[in-house]
């Protein structure tokens, strides 16, 4: 299906790596999303109304098709893909393609999706909301009835369990939310013209993608530097995710229906600044057995959460600090001393 439509593009992203520009059968790609179990991306079309998977081959294969609007975004939860179809959120079994749920939020404009394993977040573009589902419940409620700033793309950062949505216009802010109350924090103005996706790398850095200049920033975790890690080969990127197996920012161009997956490094680990105290995962990366750098007096309450916010594993950790996640699939993770309040990102290789 993209054989002989594969376009290699070097030299624009950390020099001596190479990305893909794929540009088979996209129709207004709008979201695109990266399935661990599977190995494999989904990637929302707004012009044709379809979800299709491409896989890691570089072929597309359908998935699911006959929404009436959009699909916008999209959000990996368990063993279902969820979708922000107009005002409604739909969900699709990973397995199959079934439609397994479909609630109507009477929503405007719905865009950005995210979870934070329980619930998901979906920002109302046009009424300038943003809704939390419970799909378990089947119900809604309005997390903020008003963000003032135009809302777009949202992510959920287990670091701080906060949420964190980028907005449409000039000088657009990146905005922290809180999940259970709603309140809004301003972390930065970024000077650039109307974002759209916002996901988190394998640095725990936050990518962002802007129209206005065309490309990808990278903000560390505190927002006090930026650095463009992506400029060519982009018109008007949308909804990115971040692939932690294969090291790939997930890139839907809306301007010319393709989809570019562009490498970033991971050779140093994960670095985290917020953390207080400053304690280490050792080594990192791991290919299983880990010990962290902290003194404790008795075993201690864990869960180590996924870069989406689903726990990965929980249990005791022992006063030796010691911990074995050689069952977990490879990518990046956060282990969450829940008791101390101490949290430690690590790499499973």
């Amino acid at each position: 299906m993209c054989q002989n439509l594969l376009r290699p593009i070097c030299a624009f992203i950390l020099p001596s790596l190479c990305a893909f520009t794929l540009n088979a059968q996209f129709s207004g790609p709008e979201s695109v999303e990266y399935d661990q179990a599977m190995d494999r991306y989904y990637v929302s079309n707004t012009t044709s109304h379809v979800i299709l998977v491409l896989n890691t081959d570089l072929t597309t294969t359908p998935f699911a098709s006959g929404l009436v609007n959009g699909p916008h975004g999209l959000e990996l939860k368990g063993d279902t893909l969820f979708a922000c179809s107009g005002g409604r959120i739909k969900g699709y079994l990973t397995s199959t393609g079934a439609e397994v749920f479909n609630l109507n939020l009477s929503a405007s404009f719905l865009n950005g999706l995210t979870t934070d394993g329980t619930l998901l977040y979906a920002t109302d573009f046009s009424a300038k909301r943003i809704y939390s589902i419970d799909p378990a419940a089947n119900t809604f409620s309005t997390l903020v009835a008003n963000t003032v700033f135009t809302p777009n793309g949202i992510v959920y950062d287990p670091l701080e369990d906060r949420l964190v949505v980028v907005a449409w216009g000039s000088n657009a802010p990146i905005t922290e939310v809180d999940k259970v109350t709603g309140a809004m924090t301003n972390l930065i103005n970024s000077g650039l013209t109307n974002l759209d996706g916002i996901t988190i790398d394998c640095m725990g850095a936050f990518l962002v993608s802007s129209w206005s200049p065309a490309r990808i920033t990278r903000y560390m975790p505190d927002f006090s530097s930026a650095a463009t890690v992506v400029s060519a080969g982009l018109s008007s990127p949308a909804d990115i995710d971040w692939d932690p197996v294969n090291e790939k920012v997930c890139i839907p161009n809306s301007g010319n229906n393709t989809v570019l997956l562009a490498p970033l490094s991971c050779t140093s680990g994960v670095a985290d600044n917020r953390a207080m105290p400053v304690v280490r995962a050792i080594p990192d990366p791991t290919p299983g057995p880990v010990r962290l750098s902290l003194q404790m007096e008795r075993p201690e309450p864990f869960v180590v959460v996924d870069m989406r916010g689903t726990i990965a594993a929980s249990g005791t950790l022992p006063p030796s600090g010691q911990l074995d996640i050689s069952s977990l699939r490879p990518g990046p993770y956060v282990i969450h001393l829940t008791h101390l309040g101490v949290k430690v990102r690590v790499v499973k290789e």
